[in-house]
């Protein structure tokens, strides 16, 4: 290790040529790190769309890309971006623990970076983890951190941390009952996000505020919501999240007493986790058809899915 050292301080000191050429103290040009910085947001937006497709293992792949990309300018808000993002989709493939870690350095480097948005989105990074683990509290209590951390302002994502933090609290609040608390943050978060057009978002803002709706009897609302979040999830291209969109318009259209509704709605998240591949989606959305099926008279239609459904139910026992 030690000769390790000699040999890269010996090519530093070579000459002033070589400094300019291959040292890393070497300053690069203002375009230069410009130029990697883009790289690095178009890493991440490609990151962002596999994470939308639900191709989780794809998505850490450029996120790790434009984590590399940040470190090689020193970007440290980059950095604890990239890192945040490559939390979220630890998480969301299951790797709990590994989720964690990227969120700990994120925060690390966001503390490093003094900067208010990029420390909220890893105390929100950390404070999902803990909602994921039942320990709502525990979860609230950093979501509570997000929100003041974050600032509608500035040019490091300031708004985006904000609604995100604030979409957060209203998850944990609604769980912990306080649902006026939850739909007020949730009406700021989609106010945000409504601004800046982030519709996927939007889409989980207003599929939240359905299910809080929809608890407190506010069925009509609750519906509207549910077909808020759908609109919202078309204009994002949220193949993953539009199944669950449709099956929420379903299940409050037939608490309306509107099966005929209900029907098209459970018809279509059925095509629509079929063509991404989501068996629970399609499950549920089968089960309801077939029940429905027999309330509107519909025998062939009953038959076909109930066959479809226990020839998937069939492949998960293999």
């Amino acid at each position: 290790m030690r000769a390790l050292r000699v040999r890269l301080a010996a090519a530093c000191l070579a000459s002033a040529a070589a400094l300019a050429l291959s040292c890393s103290s070497a300053p690069k040009p203002p375009d230069a790190v410009f130029e990697v910085k883009n790289k690095a947001a178009e890493y991440a937006k490609l990151g962002d769309q596999y994470m939308a497709e639900g191709k989780f293992s794809t998505a850490l792949g450029y996120y790790e890309e434009a984590q590399k990309a940040g470190a090689s300018v020193d970007d440290l808000i980059g950095v604890a971006a990239s890192r945040a993002s490559m939390g979220r989709a630890y998480a969301a493939a299951g790797q709990a623990d590994d989720a964690r870690r990227e969120y700990g350095t994120a925060l690390e480097y966001a503390v490093m970076a003094d900067s208010g948005p990029a420390r909220s989105a890893a105390k929100a990074g950390l404070g999902e983890l803990d909602y994921a683990a039942g320990r709502a509290e525990a979860a609230l209590a950093l979501f509570e951190e997000a929100v003041a951390l974050a600032s509608p302002k500035g040019a490091d994502g300031g708004g985006k941390a904000l609604a995100v933090a604030l979409h957060d609290r209203a998850v944990a609040e609604a769980a912990l009952g306080r649902a006026p608390e939850a739909k007020a943050d949730l009406a700021r978060a989609q106010e945000l996000n409504l601004k800046d057009k982030r519709w996927a978002e939007l889409g989980s803002n207003r599929y939240v505020l359905a299910s809080i709706l929809a608890g407190e009897g506010s069925l009509a609302e609750a519906l509207a919501a549910a077909l808020g979040a759908l609109e919202a999830d078309k204009r994002a291209e949220g193949a993953m999240s539009i199944p669950l969109d449709l099956a929420a318009a379903a299940g409050l259209s037939s608490r309306l007493g509107r099966d005929a509704e209900a029907w098209g709605y459970w018809r279509r998240s059925f095509e629509t986790g079929m063509a991404v591949d989501d068996a629970a989606s399609v499950r549920k959305a089968l089960a309801a058809l077939v029940d429905l099926a027999g309330k509107l008279g519909k025998g062939e239609e009953k038959e076909r899915y109930a066959k479809l459904l226990e020839r998937l139910d069939g492949e998960g026992r293999d």
